[in-house]
């Protein structure tokens, strides 16, 4: 077998693993439900996990973007944005050294 070979089938059984997860969680919740309700559920939980992972893509670029703007105009440290000033000792640092 060659690697995509292997990496498909390892793709399949994933995804079959995870369909069942979802599907015996909905059975969990709604044990009454038919089978192609329930199928339609699995799609259903498929997508919310499509547009959490498009959601957590998004805002990883965002933050990334932001936090490459804030260097580039100068910042020293994204995470000092939230503060009013830059931290103790920094402005010390700043200052060409006198010899």
């Amino acid at each position: 077998m060659s690697e995509r070979s292997v990496w498909m089938v390892k793709l399949l059984v994933c995804g079959v693993v995870v369909s069942a997860a979802i599907g015996f969680m909905v059975h969990l919740l709604w044990p009454q439900l038919g089978l192609w309700t329930m199928a339609l559920y699995v799609l259903a939980g498929w997508g919310m996990l499509g547009g959490l992972f498009l959601v957590l893509v998004a805002n990883t670029a965002i933050s990334s973007w932001v936090n490459q703007w804030i260097l580039r105009k100068g910042g020293t440290d994204t995470q000092w944005l939230w503060y009013p000033a830059d931290p103790p000792g920094m402005q010390g640092d700043r200052k060409p050294k006198q010899p």
